[in-house]
């Protein structure tokens, strides 16, 4: 299949010569006259390669360069920028946006031709390592997410089973904890499958962004649905520009491992400088570190039995990237877990 190219060039005989060029080397070439029209056409093609000229009316390069890159599906598409002049700043300027390479103009054709193909092998490398890692994930996690996932549905099986062939054996208090012990497993491989369905789609999610008028009333709405102490200290409230229910999402997923790992009362809650803060004290780590937050990442799952895929974090940390905040995680000084939510870009 030929290498599916569109080149973004407003000076048309540059272009056709350029079209010419990378055609008489087998690539398909869709051209656009600024980065307007290009979006247009990305819209509705797929393409390997993008080489765009940076000065152009509408739309210039730069700001082609930046909607790609913000745009999930194209993210990883290489980007070569065209310029009469390269100047150290723009280079730079370039770069930081996520630029492949430049060419200068006049481009001889055989410059042209190697960059495009050392862009596209480039992104076959690129593939090929985060696959490589995707596999290596499973690989690891294989026997974990199986544990997890049949546990709670064994645990299911074995109370309805019990259930049907003794039934007349239980009194109703009897049967009342069976049933409850089976909907609690229940509630736990439900929560699992979507976590693992969440994952699957983080490709494809846009945020439906709308107005939180109050982090601290959700903040405080949440807390309620905590099992244990807690003190929540407020040194400023604020709003926000984000998905409501990703926003829910993030604040239950917090808490709740915050409540199940917590070693000792209370869970500690404070919001201060546009920044979220939750910590809760752990025996999990016995040194400060940071804590890298990864798909299916436990802490030494083999010792320590955690209810769960090790999801709930990394999903947590994409959907707040995608809501312009940021996640972090951390071991403090003292020994707690620490997760902290930045969201002043969000306001």
């Amino acid at each position: 299949m030929k290498i599916k190219l569109l080149l973004v060039e407003d000076e048309t005989d540059l272009q056709q010569n350029m079209k010419d060029i990378l055609e008489i080397h087998d690539f398909e070439v869709m051209t656009a006259d600024n980065g307007k029209i290009a979006l247009d056409h990305l819209c509705e093609n797929r393409f390997d390669i993008i080489v765009s000229d940076i000065m152009m009316p509408e739309m210039d390069g730069y700001e082609l360069l930046t909607r790609v890159r913000n745009d999930n599906r194209l993210m990883n598409l290489p980007f070569i920028f065209l310029s009469a002049k390269v100047e150290k700043d723009d280079f730079r300027k370039g770069m930081e946006h996520g630029a492949e390479d430049y060419l200068t103009k006049p481009v001889h054709a055989k410059d042209l031709v190697n960059a495009v193909n050392v862009a596209i092998n480039k992104k076959k490398g690129r593939e090929a390592w985060v696959q490589q890692k995707i596999e290596e994930v499973i690989q690891a996690e294989r026997n974990v997410k199986y544990h997890e996932l049949r546990t709670p549905l064994f645990g299911i099986m074995s109370i309805l089973e019990l259930l049907t062939s003794s039934m007349g054996d239980f009194d109703m208090a009897q049967m009342k904890e069976l049933l409850e012990a089976a909907h609690t497993a229940s509630k736990r491989l439900n929560g699992s499958l979507l976590n693992l369905a969440r994952l699957n789609g983080l490709g494809a999610y846009t945020p439906m962004s709308s107005t939180v008028s109050s982090v601290k009333k959700q903040i405080e709405s949440m807390l309620y649905t905590l099992d244990k102490e807690y003190e929540f200290v407020v040194d400023e409230d604020f709003q926000i520009q984000y998905d409501v229910e990703i926003f829910e999402f993030i604040l239950k997923e917090i808490f709740e491992n915050a409540s199940k790992f917590c070693s000792k009362e209370p869970v500690f809650v404070s919001l201060q400088k546009g920044v979220l803060h939750v910590s809760n004290y752990q025996n999990f780590v016995k040194s400060g570190q940071n804590f890298e937050i990864i798909p299916f990442g436990q802490i030494d799952r083999g010792y320590f039995e955690q209810q769960g895929l090790g999801l709930g974090l990394y999903l947590c940390k994409v959907y707040a990237e995608k809501n312009n905040s940021k996640l972090t995680a951390r071991i403090t000084d003292d020994l707690r877990f620490a997760v902290e939510i930045d969201f002043s870009l969000a306001k």
